[in-house]
């Protein structure tokens, strides 16, 4: 190979593999073989008459001359990008891989999907489910294009812009809560809660109130799945808190009850997120301005539906 012949898909493989810091997942992301990746590489490095990558037991290391393709390789394809965006008839086409956190999923996938089908054929939604801190992990990995993820991550690797807000509530077995009532954060520890692991973000948030506020509460239980969870919480073995979108269906079934946790309200911010330093081609800003624009719908569904059933979020 020439170093004439070099086009935008050795390019965005080298990025990718960069990105990722090793083959398999980069491999895994592209969804093509691990084998044929490493060759376009080594057809690369042959091109321009240099190592690009230092292959170690981790995966791979840019060399010094890999870090300066690597920047200029991406300004190369964002430019590329903004020709085909800028001249291209139609609507965008191609695979967008979506992360989307195990509450939301359930909310939005239909009415996302549908809307994808009806007025973006051309563009192929892969969604991935997960919670938020893995959600985080496989958008760094370069696995997935876009996440919606909970704000009160750290994410040094990740660029975010809010898109809306829930309300935490203390949920409870039925009767427990009476429709209008609300739970002080103060009495917190009267409920023996139910909760997922210390690294999950909703209870990082609830952790991160109660340390600031002096409050001491009791984990009885930890459970990662919600529907678990939520059917320990039906069955009066302990109270858990969650947003809306994860138990508006058990509360209008008369499976659960719940009441917002006030002084302070706690809220819980979603977010629409990018790896850093990549630019969403045209089919993936698509999908996500448009799963944003759902997640904003479907939640503010919710947060109706919620007020009307059990008094006022406020």
């Amino acid at each position: 190979m020439s170093r004439y012949s070099i086009d935008i898909r050795h390019l965005r493989y080298f990025i990718a593999i960069a990105e990722a810091g090793s083959f398999t997942r980069a491999a895994n992301h592209l969804h093509i073989a691990q084998p044929a990746l490493s060759q376009h590489v080594r057809n690369l490095e042959q091109s321009f008459g240099t190592q690009l990558l230092d292959r170690t037991a981790r995966g791979v290391d840019l060399t010094a001359d890999g870090r300066k393709l690597l920047a200029h390789a991406r300004r190369v394809v964002e430019e590329m990008d903004r020709l085909v965006d800028a001249v291209s008839p139609g609507k965008p086409t191609g695979d967008v891989m979506l992360g989307l956190p195990i509450p939301v999923s359930p909310l939005i996938t239909q009415p996302l999907l549908t809307t994808i089908q009806r007025d973006f054929g051309g563009i192929t939604l892969h969604i991935r489910e997960a919670m938020s801190a893995y959600l985080a992990e496989w958008l760094i990995d370069g696995r997935i294009d876009a996440a919606v993820l909970f704000s009160n991550q750290e994410l040094p690797h990740i660029d975010t812009h809010e898109v809306c807000e829930e309300t935490l509530y203390v949920v409870g077995p039925p009767g427990a809560f009476s429709p209008g009532e609300t739970i002080p954060f103060h009495s917190l520890p009267r409920y023996p809660l139910i909760m997922s692991h210390p690294e999950n973000g909703l209870r990082s948030l609830v952790h991160s109130t109660a340390q600031r506020l002096g409050v001491e509460y009791t984990i009885k239980f930890e459970i990662d799945v919600i529907t678990e969870m939520k059917r320990f919480v039906a069955a009066g073995k302990g109270y858990t808190v969650l947003a809306p979108v994860a138990f508006y269906e058990d509360l209008v079934a008369g499976r659960l009850s719940a009441a917002p946790i006030v002084e302070p309200e706690i809220v819980r911010t979603w977010t629409m997120a990018t790896r850093r330093h990549s630019r969403p081609n045209a089919a993936c800003k698509a999908a996500m301005d448009l799963t944003e624009a759902v997640l904003v719908e479907r939640t503010g569904m919710v947060k109706k539906a919620v007020s009307d059933y059990a008094g006022a979020l406020h």
